[in-house]
């Protein structure tokens, strides 16, 4: 009996350790379950946030904006000026080709400096991309022709080294009359002109000064093109009671 009891006894004094061994697993088992499961939020936000990240860097660029491109020009040469997005690579094309790229600067501005022309019209455009690939599409096409044919110009009105005559005190003016060939800007002494649909021109040019005033006409296209007709009249003012 006494040795029985003895046994009971040490049985009795292990238990204490038991409790601590199983507190201890079972925090253990907390501690990775929990883990486990943060772990799980966590790469769930970062795949949620790359999906995210994936579906915006799908979408293309705008497509750029080229200004001030003329519709003519004399120069063999064009400066190309535009906007497009920061960052982005805007490619040129002449007649179907890339020509250049660049890269977009910071404020979203580019510019292709003395593109070479050919020989009658140019299609131009351009398109972006972006860091990732994405592709923009066509910017507006311009066509651009090389025209170096100053425009006709013919002025009707006035007479070479006419006489004006005016009496003293009294405005005079003289009539400038002509005409010009389509899409051509006309000025008179610097002043432009109203140019009608068919080309015929007017201007009253007031005359200040008496003795020889020089007339210059000029016509431009809108290739920048000039032709210059001068003319010169002379004014006389007329004295109190002279006819």
């Amino acid at each position: 009996m006494r040795k029985n009891s003895k046994v009971l006894k040490t049985k009795s004094s292990d238990w204490p350790l038991y409790r601590r061994f199983i507190l201890l697993l079972t925090t253990i088992v907390v501690i990775l379950l929990g883990t486990y499961f943060v772990g799980l939020t966590i790469l769930s936000r970062i795949g949620t946030h790359e999906e995210t990240f994936t579906q915006r860097d799908r979408i293309a660029p705008p497509p750029p904006t080229l200004s001030s491109v003329p519709q003519a020009t004399h120069s063999a040469k064009l400066n190309i000026k535009g906007f497009a997005e920061a960052g982005s690579t805007v490619a040129l094309f002449l007649n179907g080709s890339e020509e250049d790229s660049q890269l977009v600067s910071a404020e979203g501005q580019f510019v292709f400096e003395e593109v070479p022309l050919e020989q009658g019209e140019n299609e131009i455009y351009a398109t972006s991309k972006d860091a990732t690939g994405n592709e923009s599409r066509q910017s507006t096409v311009y066509k651009v022709i090389i025209d170096r044919k100053p425009p006709k110009l013919e002025v009707t009105e006035p007479e070479d080294s006419a006489i004006i005559t005016q009496k003293e005190g009294e405005q005079t003016f003289v009539i400038v009359k002509g005409s010009v060939e389509e899409n051509t800007i006309v000025t008179v002494n610097g002043h432009q002109a109203i140019v009608r649909e068919e080309g015929k021109f007017e201007y009253r040019l007031l005359l200040s000064d008496e003795g020889e005033t020089t007339i210059k006409i000029e016509a431009r296209d809108l290739a920048g093109n000039k032709t210059t007709v001068e003319k010169t009249v002379i004014y006389k003012k007329l004295e109190e009671g002279s006819d």
